[in-house]
């Protein structure tokens, strides 16, 4: 029983083999460079001290050897080029993106052995490979050896699974090189990082209604007290009062005298959607992955739905840019581009907020243009929402609430129109349990196994 406790002691796994394997080469190295001078020194000496030609030559080519290693490793890493590039700096879940690495050996001397180390976060698994080296809690090193002769240029490409929606940073990358022999390596870091985003998945929710209330929506013309700016009706003379945006400057140059614009009245509906990023009425019970990644992808979905609609969108949360300490807030607009600062935004929604949602929207909508309409995603409902929703109905405010909790909405919301969107996103986690990425997977089981 001994015997075979010993024996299984012993046994390592492959990887952890290959890992006992390396450590032992590099103490052997390590063991090397330190002893090599005094032992060519020592053999040298001797065999001239006993007038012994193999010794000493031995000592002599050791000597020689070990002092051109050293001047190879040194020389390894100068005039040496490395890129990074990237397919895009894009991409929804699930999909994947190419990563080009350039190297460039501008000089005469040839490299056997180069490795190039970049820090990859876990979310961005390289496809092909199956276990990375871990670097640290959420990243791992993306490893890749190859060889240089002189001038030299290689390349190569990998490609990366985005596997859950994140705003990520590619780097630092580290080159090693050395000698032929490999006693003397050296390393040097290459500064830069780059940025990738991840963007939520995008769903369908062509059944669901968004708020809008005219006149400030359905039809050209509507009420002259909201102005689409975006589209000039003429213009006038100045008159007391007027802001001075509404200064035309070259018509005031051509005509000797003040003009302002006149706008036709907005034919456009606003929508900010109001995300909340709380999973739980506390902050202390912590989050749950499954239905914060819910909220994401329905907020980016409704946004994706007001664009197609022609809507000029925005965005608030409850949750912070990336080290910021403020509320992701994107202004209305209407622009091609839009959608995609919308997603970016959302792609760095993280489960640490700074306020609750109704305490922010009062708070920033100031911000919002006259006669915008809220929509408030949320997978919950407290006491205190409730009450801020049915206020900003009666002030009458275009409002609506789309649920993406478990359960139905217990919250008394008369007046409010309640989208429960929670039925359709339990089919479509069905389909495809991976279908958010990231932790959502064991989340979406949990859950099901509590219903």
């Amino acid at each position: 029983m001994m015997l075979g406790g010993r024996a299984a002691a012993t046994m390592y796994t492959g990887e952890e083999a290959s890992e006992v394997a390396h450590n032992a080469r590099d103490e052997l190295r390590s063991l090397l460079r330190r002893v090599w001078v005094l032992a060519a020194i020592v053999l040298l000496c001797t065999g001239l001290a006993l007038q012994r030609a193999a010794p000493a030559a031995v000592g002599a080519l050791v000597l020689v050897t070990g002092v051109a290693a050293t001047i190879w490793s040194r020389l390894s890493l100068e005039r040496i080029g490395y890129e990074r590039r990237w397919s895009a700096q894009r991409a929804f879940v699930g999909e994947e993106l190419e990563a080009t690495f350039t190297l460039r050996n501008r000089k005469a001397l040839p490299l056997p052995w180069f490795e190039v180390r970049v820090t990859v976060p876990d979310q961005m698994p390289p496809t092909g490979e199956k276990h990375p080296s871990p670097a640290f809690p959420g990243a791992y090193y993306y490893r890749h050896t190859t060889s240089l002769t002189w001038y030299e240029r290689v390349s190569w490409k990998q490609r990366f699974t985005c596997a859950a929606r994140g705003y990520y940073q590619v780097g630092p990358s580290r080159l090693r090189s050395g000698d032929i022999f490999g006693f003397f390596p050296r390393q040097q870091a290459q500064a830069g990082e780059d940025t990738v985003t991840v963007m939520p998945r995008l769903l369908d929710l062509r059944d669901v209604e968004l708020p809008r209330r005219r006149p400030f929506g359905e039809g050209r013309g509507g009420n002259p007290l909201f102005e689409d700016q975006s589209r000039m009706a003429g213009l006038r003379d100045y008159r007391p009062g007027d802001p001075l945006k509404r200064i035309d400057w070259k018509a005031t140059a051509r005509r000797g005298s003040l003009q302002s614009r006149l706008y036709d009245p907005s034919s456009t509906v606003t929508l900010v959607v109001a995300l909340n990023a709380d999973t739980f009425a506390h902050t202390w019970e912590g989050y749950d992955p499954l239905l914060l990644e819910r909220a994401v992808s329905v907020a980016a979905s409704l946004a994706s739905l007001a664009m197609d609609q022609r809507f000029a969108v925005g965005l608030l949360a409850n949750s912070t840019y990336p080290n910021a300490d403020r509320p992701l807030w994107v202004a209305p607009g209407r622009d091609p581009a839009q959608l995609t600062r919308v997603l970016d935004a959302l792609a760095m929604v993280a489960p640490f907020t700074i306020s609750t949602i109704e305490d922010l929207v009062d708070r920033e909508r100031r911000r919002f243009p006259l006669g915008t309409s809220v929509a408030f995603v949320t997978a919950f409902v407290t006491d205190s929402l409730a009450r801020r929703l049915r206020r900003l109905r009666d002030e009458g405010a275009a409002i609506a609430v789309y649920w993406v909790g478990e359960g139905p909405l217990a919250a008394d919301l008369p007046g409010v129109p309640v989208y429960d969107v929670s039925p359709a996103l339990r089919a479509f986690e069905r389909a495809d349990p991976l279908a958010y990425g990231g932790e959502t997977a064991a989340g979406y089981r949990a859950s099901r196994r509590a219903i």
